[in-house]
């Protein structure tokens, strides 16, 4: 779907749209924090539609693909996890249903109950706000990025060697609803099949190919071609995350999870269980670079653990939550991180380390959120 909207010069379009109201480079990472809020649906279309549409943006004010990898990643979980409409919400609701945490049907109500509480989601978001505008300093290997950058080379060298050529578009005929309407197709559908953002995607790339063949932008085997080449684009992208699912699977044989939380048992109180199981799930989730895997595992643990104290349950519940957003954003190979590395033409490690301070600055104000909110709830 990508690749036939930047083919077919959609997202030139909207790039040279959103160009007329960017005007430095502060506003152009503002335009990235912003376009990242719009599109809340599903953290893989959130990476892949913001990255495609604002390289040529962000690129035009020498800003580095490491700086708009973690400005465009950093407003995907944690968004997703603060709105009641997203696949993440949807996917955790189901779950609070099947553990009897909510009746069957409700589990988004109770979710909802949770959205308060979603300490790293709120302070993810405003992080890379500050980052964009200026008041939280650039800081690590992210300094040295933007230096290069400065010197007019925005993408960075690729350390193993395997570079993918960026997309350009192959026609004259180019329209900013080439992008604009398979978007609107893509959240409509996604909304109207449950949050099943595999339907809403098989049915927008549909669209899309009807589409743009009846418009004359792309003949019938330059769209045949860019989804063939869409498909090679994202092939070793596909494989890091099959591997990260192979290892999450090893960790669950392990039982990694269950081992850890009953090790840190003894040391929880109820004034200190979300700080100290948000700081615990948040390491399981940065080292095996899970996320929902972890709400399947941990949330038939955590709640109990919590009403054993007499804790909030719906802020253990945020906890569990948050943590896998950490995971998301933060794991080296998380599926997160590998497509917003892809989607900026962006070494996957690179982006990791880049934005690990930022990462790491933000759980570390999360865990203090949770530690004030253990005294106060």
């Amino acid at each position: 779907l990508i690749t036939m909207m930047i083919r077919s010069g959609g997202t030139i379009s909207f790039s040279d749209f959103l160009l007329r109201f960017v005007n430095n480079r502060r506003s152009a990472l503002l335009a990235t924090w912003i376009l990242g809020l719009l599109i809340f649906v599903d953290d893989y279309l959130h990476s892949l539609a913001v990255g495609a549409s604002m390289k040529k943006v962000t690129d035009r004010f020498r800003i580095s693909r490491e700086l708009l990898a973690y400005t465009l990643h950093a407003t995907s979980a944690p968004l997703c996890i603060l709105l009641p409409i997203s696949t993440w919400s949807i996917f955790i609701s189901r779950i609070l249903e099947q553990n009897g945490l909510a009746p069957e049907g409700q589990g988004l109500l109770s979710y909802m109950k949770a959205i308060p509480f979603m300490a790293y989601g709120y302070v993810g978001i405003t992080l890379v706000l500050l980052v964009a505008m200026g008041i939280v300093p650039i800081l690590g290997k992210m300094k040295r990025a933007e230096s290069r950058a400065a010197g007019g080379v925005c993408i960075p060298p690729d350390p193993q060697g395997i570079t993918v050529p960026e997309e350009k578009p192959v026609t004259e005929k180019n329209k900013i609803s080439y992008f604009v309407l398979p978007m609107v197709v893509l959240i409509g559908t996604t909304v109207y099949f449950d949050f099943d953002a595999l339907k809403g995607a098989l049915i927008t790339n549909f669209f899309t190919f009807i589409y743009l063949y009846l418009d004359k932008s792309l003949s019938l085997r330059q769209l045949s071609d860019s989804i063939i080449g869409g498909f090679n684009t994202i092939l070793f992208p596909i494989i890091l995350v099959i591997l990260a699912f192979a290892l999450k699977l090893v960790n669950d044989d392990l039982h990694l999870v269950q081992y850890v939380i009953d090790g840190v048992k003894p040391i929880m109180s109820r004034e200190l269980f979300p700080a100290i199981a948000f700081l615990t799930l948040a390491i399981i989730a940065f080292l095996t670079g899970s996320s929902w895997d972890l709400y399947v595992i941990a949330i038939p643990i955590i709640i109990p653990l919590a009403q054993s104290l007499d804790a909030n349950v719906y802020m253990a519940v945020s906890v569990v939550v948050s943590a896998g957003a950490f995971g998301s954003n933060a794991g080296f190979y998380s599926d997160s991180t590998i497509l917003s590395a892809a989607s900026t033409n962006c070494p996957t490690m690179t982006h990791a380390i880049t934005q690990m301070p930022y990462t790491m600055m933000a759980a570390g104000g999360a865990t203090v959120v949770y530690g004030i909110l253990g005294f106060i709830f």
